[in-house]
């Protein structure tokens, strides 16, 4: 009985730290979509704003 329930225990804590691995792999993978996202569109947000201020600055020599 006492090797039934060290057995018991044993699962439980496996089981456990399955479900605990589980989540850490989940959180990462979103961790690793969100820098992958950001990668991509802060080079593309940084080119853009440089272009909208090189056109400001062409527009506002042209009018003087």
């Amino acid at each position: 009985m006492l090797q039934n329930n060290r057995e018991h225990l044993e699962l439980e804590r496996l089981m456990s730290e399955t479900r605990k691995l589980a989540a850490e792999r989940k959180k990462l993978m979103a961790e690793e979509k969100k820098l992958r996202w950001e990668t991509y569109f802060y080079p593309l947000a940084v080119v853009t704003g440089v272009l909208t201020a090189t056109a400001t600055v062409v527009g506002l020599s042209l009018k003087f």
